[in-house]
């Protein structure tokens, strides 16, 4: 069984992507349960390539988009993440199947949106990397929120970006396959 546990030290990440927000003195754990009895609307299977690093897990807090079990996704120097189809400023409450998300599509992003998006995460990373494959992933959720979030695939790992009110540097996260070292992404031939 899954379990995620995050801090009130992860306030400000949860936030960034959406995720419910936590007291100082609370601990909020998002542990695996059963979906059975989840809505006919509610998004379980994930489209390609969002399935390769991404699953929908059922906890007593609603429905999460979390790292599939070989993957991590991690925000620099605060930990991991997760993105919940709950949405609260305040603390989460326990609604089980009744938070989901009645959308998760991912669309290929290509030409300004790629430069811009790119731009963004890169600015102050290795430019002369070979360019990563870029996706945007729009998710609404049960009670109606939206969310884009945008992954950039390098093959071996990649890099998520929480732009749902507008793309920062500091809503950026790494994704990495736990039985495989990142290594940098080679030229089409």
């Amino acid at each position: 069984m899954t379990v995620k546990k995050f801090s009130a030290g992860l306030c400000g990440l949860m936030l960034a992507l959406g995720v419910v927000g936590a007291r100082a003195d609370q601990n909020v754990e998002f542990k695996a349960e059963d979906c059975a009895g989840s809505p006919d609307a509610a998004v379980m299977k994930l489209p390609f390539p969002l399935n390769k690093w991404a699953q929908v897990e059922c906890t007593k807090y609603g429905h999460v988009l979390a790292s599939q079990d070989s993957w991590i996704w991690i925000l620099p120097k605060a930990g991991p993440v997760l993105v919940p189809s709950q949405v609260t400023m305040g603390e989460p409450r326990e609604v089980g199947n009744d938070a989901y998300f009645t959308k998760i599509a991912i669309t290929p992003v290509r030409g300004d949106e790629f430069k811009e998006t790119y731009g963004t995460l890169t600015s102050d990373l290795d430019k002369d990397e070979v360019k990563p494959d870029g996706y945007r992933v729009d998710i609404t959720t049960s009670g109606g929120e939206s969310l884009k979030i945008y992954f950039f695939d390098y093959d071996t790992y990649a890099w998520g970006m929480d732009c749902s009110s507008s793309c920062d540097v500091n809503a950026r996260f790494i994704l990495l396959d736990r039985n495989h070292k990142p290594e940098p992404r080679h030229a089409a031939i």
